[in-house]
């Protein structure tokens, strides 16, 4: 009698075995040209249909530590399994330039952004982002930059006069006072629309961080990682309120511009015509790009250029102020350029800064802002003695790029002569990238390091910045989010005397 009452529950579990079994061999069967190329190439141990997301159940605390270490362990070339998806990691600079003249495509770990920004510069398929890199490439030469030179020195002597009124207390959020003014600058020579009347401006930062928050969650949750569970947890609900929110900020920017648009003269040969919303208004109407293109766009482009311009800042002073030697090289360099101390440096002298480049050159090396660069293979690359097969995500860990002992002697030194002219001459173009490489990479190079450089110029010029209870740049805690933060960062600013 027992039997009996048994069996149609010993019967449940042999289908459930053999639905799990039919699943593991249907996802082989399907991924078997991936699988023939990976098991050459060293990794961790995979489990079928989960692969190595063991790896990300650490804390978030510990999240960076435990993806860099695990790739440190078996560079230059690595494989993780995250699911059913390959990705690939390499650190030699052949096999990146490879694969970012190659790869156009970004990973589908991209995807993570569509509710926000599904085709944008940021995530778009190959054939939407030429057309929208050709629509965006005239706001970003040279001459339209120039132009926004004293908005950048503007809000430099802001940050100026907020850290007088201080009066040199301990920082422990700066990088919350950058951020805010680099948002400034970035609204105002990209849309033209006063700080003052978007209300939201600093909602719209908070929106920002949660937004990194919950992806960074999701990442290191592996149950979340399938769409299906995504969909049905509570992380998920918040993360729609946040992309309904952002949308609803970007909207109202585009409306100041819509109306400013409509009221004003227009003549299309101006600087002024060419900025990058106003460009991209003008080609709405005449329908070379949809209003909501133009929204994710903005979006977009307003977080990247202010988050990576007030993250880049803030490390360059937590570190100068540890190095108190450097510092005081690059603070004789801009009191030789910039005698006048009420003034900030002009494009001119800017470009006279060859050691403050340097130095900023050197801190992107060893902490970059974005830590990773991920592309997709649409065909198989040939990487010796490797293939990386087509359908794998390729993955460029630039912390570990920029830190490979046989191109960078010494990796972990803080050395800006790095930079020297002589010494770039002798190392392959893809060992440094902090801004990728290729047609693909960062469109907006040069207006964050404009931005860069003018605020750590007149910040400098001006205060002599401590680094509390800190003795190297090792002894800062990195907050990887989308982007490399220090979690730990204390500055104190000292009123330089003349």
């Amino acid at each position: 009698m027992n039997y009996f009452k048994a069996a149609p529950f010993t019967m449940v579990i042999w289908i459930f075995i053999c639905a799990v079994i039919f699943l593991i061999i249907s996802v082989l069967w399907k991924k078997r040209w991936l699988l023939y190329h990976a098991w050459k190439i060293p990794g961790p141990f995979s489990v079928p249909l989960v692969g190595s997301t063991y790896l990300l159940s650490a804390t978030k605390d510990s999240f960076f530590e435990v993806v860099y270490r695990n790739l440190d362990s078996y560079r230059p070339v690595i494989k993780t399994w995250i699911g059913s998806e390959l990705y690939i990691t390499t650190t030699r600079p052949a096999d990146v330039e490879k694969i970012l003249v190659n790869c156009l495509n970004k990973s589908p770990f991209y995807e993570n952004f569509n509710d926000v920004m599904k085709d944008t510069l940021l995530t778009s398929k190959v054939s939407i982002w030429k057309d929208h890199r050709k629509m965006i490439n005239p706001s970003f030469n040279l001459k339209i930059l120039s132009s926004f030179h004293d908005i950048f020195v503007k809000y430099s002597r802001e940050i100026v006069k907020y850290l007088l009124d201080v009066g040199g207390t301990e920082q422990t959020d700066f990088l919350s006072v950058i951020w805010e003014k680099t948002f400034d600058v970035a609204l105002v020579s990209l849309t033209n629309v006063n700080p003052c009347e978007l209300k939201e401006r600093r909602r719209a930062i908070s929106i920002a961080v949660r937004f990194e928050e919950i992806l960074m969650q999701r990442l290191h949750t592996f149950w979340l990682l399938t769409d299906f569970s995504w969909k049905l947890s509570n992380l998920h609900k918040e993360h729609k309120v946040v992309c309904q929110t952002a949308h609803e900020i970007g909207e109202n920017i585009i409306a100041e511009e819509y109306k400013s648009y409509e009221s004003e003269d227009r003549n299309d040969d101006t600087i002024e015509s060419k900025r990058f919303l106003r460009n991209l208004t003008k080609l709405n109407r005449t329908n070379q790009i949809t209003r909501e293109e133009i929204l994710e766009e903005t979006n977009f482009m307003l977080m990247a250029a202010s988050e990576t311009a007030s993250i880049t800042i803030n490390t360059i002073l937590t570190i100068l102020g540890i190095y108190s030697d450097i510092q005081e090289r690059v603070y004789q360099e801009l009191a030789s350029v910039l005698p006048n101390i009420e003034n900030s440096p002009t494009q001119e002298e800017l470009n006279r800064l060859d050691y403050l480049e340097r130095v900023v050159k050197e801190i992107l090396r060893l902490v970059p802002t974005i830590p990773f660069i991920m592309r997709y293979a649409d065909e198989d690359i040939k990487c010796d003695p490797y293939v990386f097969p087509a359908g794998s995500n390729l993955v460029i860990p630039l912390v570990l790029l920029h830190r490979d002992p046989e191109v960078w002697p010494e990796p972990e030194k803080f050395d800006p002569d790095r930079f020297l002219p002589d010494e770039v001459g002798k190392r392959h173009r893809c060992s440094y990238i902090p801004f990728s490489f290729g047609v693909r990479n960062c469109i907006g190079l040069k207006f964050g390091m404009m931005v860069v450089k003018v605020m750590v110029a007149t910040i400098l010029r001006n205060f002599k910045v401590r680094t509390v209870d800190m003795k190297s740049w090792k002894d800062i805690q990195w907050d990887y989010m989308v982007m490399l933060k220090t979690k730990n960062s204390r500055l104190r600013f000292e009123k330089r005397k003349f």
